[in-house]
């Protein structure tokens, strides 16, 4: 049940067009979610050369066994078999990882190494084979009991962990898909929409059929883009078709490859995976970004990729919004000036030329640049190298003019685009006042609009270029 529902979750956030948002991303996060994966894959390796919770000496017979099998796999796979590709054209055919698990496995069983395989490790009942095993078609006991029996109790239950699955699995997938976009590099993206909304068909069907749910596994896509499947969409299908032939008709063979083989394989996609690069970083690129690379990375291990991606992406949002905040400044020049009221141009006014975004974290330092009660009577805020952002800056701009104002004396607005000079209008109780002037250059205002969506607006176009 939680399967389907997680799955149902997924559909929804899919067909919603959610799965862009993943663009919201940061990459120190997308490199703490690689790093991090990679230490959680190379953690559940080192259990498969551990006994009894301590690591096997090399002195045992065990020991000599399950390492020399890793290493023969590893060898076989980096180096043998694409040296024999080189000589042998007819070897292409065969996938390196393919090729150095099965060498491995023969070579397990040739000189009987004492190695634990699959069907020691999954129990032989696992691998017997044949159709028996496939699931059956139709909705469980499982789901349905619980529903009928207390339908609300079992949806409290189960909707905060469908919720972490379909949130997790969607993350995972989505991060996985922008990884191999960057590895196969074939001019094509990978969609969003159809990835979160297929992973949920698949889970919904799983959770009706009695499975469990699952999402994109970064070490088997990394491993299938690497094999030269990842220049086509039928490569995950073939996989899973392969997979479930294997399972049916080859299940006594499988289960007799070596548990360590396979750990083999999966310690060079770690060895691939993780961003080495990043390790030289420190102190090329900002310390924020490489902090919240070190907290994703932990996060993703200590608890789940859901909430280190989620810290990450509000840790380097927080960050940004802070640097943007504290970057706003000023220059003071003197200007002339043209009044409406027919008055002669005036000469040798103060101007304020602003730089940087004025937004709701710059609003207050944008309120601290001006001393009022200093300023002469008359005064220019430029913004032609400042743009207006949201609503706080609206509100910050009204209220240093009314501060102005209450000493009778007058601001004029220089190079506001149409839209937030006529929003500036909307916020002002009683429209603009008389000292608040905004100087109007269709020639030389910019054109862009404000991040503000409130029906108090609704009648506002927004000006467009051309």
């Amino acid at each position: 049940g939680c399967a389907a529902l997680a799955g149902i979750l997924q559909i929804v956030a899919g067909s919603a067009g959610m799965g862009k948002l993943i663009r919201l991303v940061p990459h120190p996060v997308m490199v703490g979610f690689v790093n991090g994966l990679t230490l959680v894959m190379l953690k559940a390796q080192l259990t498969h050369f551990q006994s009894a919770g301590k690591y096997l000496s090399v002195l045992s017979a065990e020991g000599r066994a399950t390492y020399g099998c890793a290493l023969l796999t590893m060898a076989l796979v980096k180096f043998g078999i694409p040296k024999l590709q080189e000589k042998i054209e007819a070897a292409k055919a065969i996938p390196p990882t393919l090729g150095g698990v099965i060498l491995s496995a023969m070579a397990a069983k040739y000189f009987a190494w004492p190695v634990k395989t699959l069907a020691d490790v999954a129990g032989s009942e696992t691998f017997r084979g044949g159709l028996a095993i496939l699931p059956r078609l139709g909705l469980p006991s499982s789901f349905w009991a619980p529903l009928m029996s207390a339908p609300l109790k079992t949806v409290k239950i189960i909707l905060p962990y469908a919720i972490t699955m379909a949130a997790v699995g969607s993350i995972e997938s989505l991060l996985t898909l922008q990884l191999l976009d960057g590895i196969v590099d074939d001019g094509k993206r990978g969609s969003t929409r159809k990835e979160v909304v297929g992973q949920g068909i698949g889970n919904l069907a799983a959770g009706l059929t009695g499975g469990i749910g699952g999402c994109a596994l970064i070490g088997q896509s990394i491993i299938n883009a690497q094999s030269g499947g990842g220049i086509s969409r039928l490569s995950g299908m073939s996989m899973a078709t392969f997979l479930a032939l294997g399972i049916v008709s080859f299940a006594p063979l499988l289960g007799q490859i070596p548990i360590v083989a396979l750990a083999g394989v999966m310690l060079l996609v770690c060895q691939s995976t993780f961003s080495w690069s990043s390790l030289r970083l420190w102190g090329k690129i900002p310390k924020l970004d490489y902090l919240i690379i070190l907290l994703v990375s932990y996060v993703t291990v200590a608890e789940d990729l859901a909430k280190a991606v989620l810290i990450g992406t509000i840790t380097s949002a927080l960050g940004f919004a802070w640097k943007q905040s504290t970057s706003i400044s000023y220059t003071i020049s003197t200007t002339s000036l043209n009044p409406r009221n027919g008055m002669p141009r005036l000469p040798n006014i103060k101007c304020y030329n602003l730089n940087g975004p004025l937004f709701f974290g710059s609003a207050q330092q944008f309120s601290s640049l001006f001393n009022a009660k200093e300023d002469p009577e008359t005064i220019v805020i430029d913004f032609s190298q400042s743009r207006v952002f949201d609503h706080s800056a609206l509100e910050a701009i009204n209220n240093l003019a009314d501060r102005y104002g209450n000493l009778g004396k007058r601001v004029y607005l220089r190079r506001l685009s149409s839209d937030c000079a006529k929003l500036l209008a909307k916020v002002h109780d009683g429209g603009l006042p008389p000292y608040e002037i905004i100087e109007v250059d269709p020639g030389k205002d910019p054109i862009y609009g404000i991040a503000e969506k409130s029906e108090l607006y609704s009648d506002v176009p927004v000006a467009k270029a051309g």
